[in-house]
């Protein structure tokens, strides 16, 4: 039997009398992107919290590959390949972007080295094959020698989700990859992820541009005030008329 690459049972949250979410279900199934969409105060970001093991929920189970993770924190779920992008920006500002990629590879090999440990054990010549990979598809070659702080927010997006494929993720919770990214270079990182990511790791992928999420999703998940609205493919969800009613026609959700 095949199990979800993730799988959220009945996460329930609730901060004093507030319901933030309430009874959600969501199944990430392996290789696909899964898209979670909602307007601002939906649920979203507390739901990433949960999954991510930032925060737990008062009641619910999440598992991963079949295991239940519900009582992990979120340095085990890390080292368990739940990789979310935004905990993985540089590990070290003053080195350079091929040492970043080095370091997030030293890291896949030995997860439970500490971040000094990585630092000493780095072997240059063991992972320059797959540093110089990661720098030719992210399209960050040129750049190799710069440190982070030099670059575009457009590049800096590219290493963080390079950074986050070389530590070997079994899942990958994308955060808004494309928030306050230009319009060229948006385009650029939806080309990336669809011909160099997509099918081969099981996204979770939370982001506001509807072309995107169309774009790249193989199911999206609507939520709304904490609830669930809808689950199905692109088309289901496109042409849901609560969908429509609720997000889909009103200019300012997305």
């Amino acid at each position: 039997m095949t199990h979800p690459a993730l799988d959220m049972r009945g996460i329930t949250v609730r901060f004093g009398g507030i319901l933030a979410l309430n009874e959600v279900n969501l199944s990430l199934a392996p290789g696909s992107v899964h898209a979670l969409i909602g307007p601002n105060g939906a649920g979203k970001t507390t739901l990433v919290s949960v999954l991510s093991g930032e925060r737990r929920p008062n009641q619910g189970t999440v598992s991963l590959n079949g295991r239940d993770i519900s009582g992990l924190s979120a340095l085990r779920r890390a080292r368990l390949g739940l990789t979310r992008t935004y905990q993985l920006t540089a590990l070290f500002q003053g080195l350079s972007l091929r040492e970043n990629l080095l370091l997030s590879l030293v890291a896949r090999d030995q997860p439970s080295l500490s971040a000094l440990d990585i630092f000493r054990r780095r072997d240059k010549a063991r992972h320059a094959a797959e540093v110089e990979d990661f720098l030719n598809r992210f399209a960050l070659r040129d750049k190799a020698g710069e440190k982070p702080a030099s670059l575009s927010h457009g590049d800096r997006r590219r290493l963080e989700i390079a950074m986050a494929l070389a530590s070997g993720p079994e899942v990958l919770l994308l955060d808004e990859p494309l928030a306050g990214l230009s319009t060229s270079d948006a385009e650029a990182l939806v080309r990336t992820i669809n011909e160099g990511i997509r099918g081969r790791i099981p996204i979770l992928l939370i982001e506001h541009d509807m072309d995107a999420v169309f774009q790249l999703s193989d199911e999206i998940t609507v939520m709304v005030n904490g609830t669930v609205l809808a689950n199905g493919k692109p088309d289901e969800i496109r042409a849901s008329p609560e969908v429509q009613a609720a997000y889909l026609s009103e200019e300012d959700d997305f």
